[in-house]
């Protein structure tokens, strides 16, 4: 749903990350008695109580990632575009400082590429130096999970800039080529010993598999496996 990310390392240490997709659920959940954004950002598991075709993340209904980043926050600010509304929720330290509330409104346009009129999420956090020795967040890093998140979603720009310096860092990362894309950055100084990869597609049962070989004068062979986005380090699904 979405086609714009961006994460920024901004000068405070925090960290932002913005997108233009459904936005985090803001309806009351029925079984809690509270929004469901703070459901998910507070309880373990939570995107598994949600209706699938309402809210999913690519890596599966699990619901750890975010409520996990919450409770390792010193602070964190949430503010969720939906349906006209602008509705936004602080924590500390994992704990929510008011109910989520509404705080402006905005004119819908379905306008891609754009955050302008778009529903979406935005998290700003910093981690909490209590349960770790060193806050400070490695641009290398995330770069080079973002550069795969990139290639796995083709079409979806994503914008990582760090503003912690003088010198402001930005790569835009965006690429239509999918898996062939790809393997060619992976093979980018390698001779290649055939004219462009092959790419393999195939959908049954509701599960899609794509693939893209392509053989290089190396000697060693670069064998890389995700599963709805997610690195499996020994391969497999």
């Amino acid at each position: 749903h979405a086609d714009l990310v961006s994460v920024t390392f901004n000068p405070d240490g925090s960290v932002t990350v913005m997108d233009n997709g459904r936005g985090i659920p803001t309806d009351i959940h029925t079984g809690e008695g509270i929004s469901a954004a703070e459901v998910i950002m507070r309880q373990l598991h939570a995107g598994g109580k949600f209706d699938q075709n309402s809210y999913k993340v690519s890596g599966g209904l699990h619901g750890v990632g975010v409520s996990v980043v919450n409770a390792l926050s010193a602070w964190r600010k949430s503010k969720i575009r939906g349906n006209g509304q602008i509705l936004e929720m602080s924590f500390t330290h994992g704990n929510a400082d008011a109910p989520l509330k509404a705080t402006g409104s905005y004119e819908q346009d379905k306008q891609p590429g754009t955050y302008e009129g778009r529903s979406g999420s935005q998290i700003t956090f910093f981690p909490s130096a209590e349960p770790f020795t060193m806050v400070e967040l490695d641009f290398g890093t995330l770069e080079h999970r973002l550069r795969e998140l990139a290639f796995l979603n083709s079409g979806v720009r994503i914008i990582l800039t760090d503003a912690r310096h003088a010198d402001v860092v930005r790569h835009e990362l965006h690429y239509d080529g999918g898996l062939e894309e790809f393997v060619k950055y992976l093979d980018r100084v390698k001779k290649p010993l055939i004219d462009k990869p092959i790419a393999i597609r195939a959908e049954r049962d509701g599960i899609t598999v794509e693939v893209a070989m392509w053989w290089n004068d190396s000697y060693h062979e670069n064998v890389l496996a995700f599963t709805n986005n997610i690195p499996q380090r020994d391969g497999g699904t």
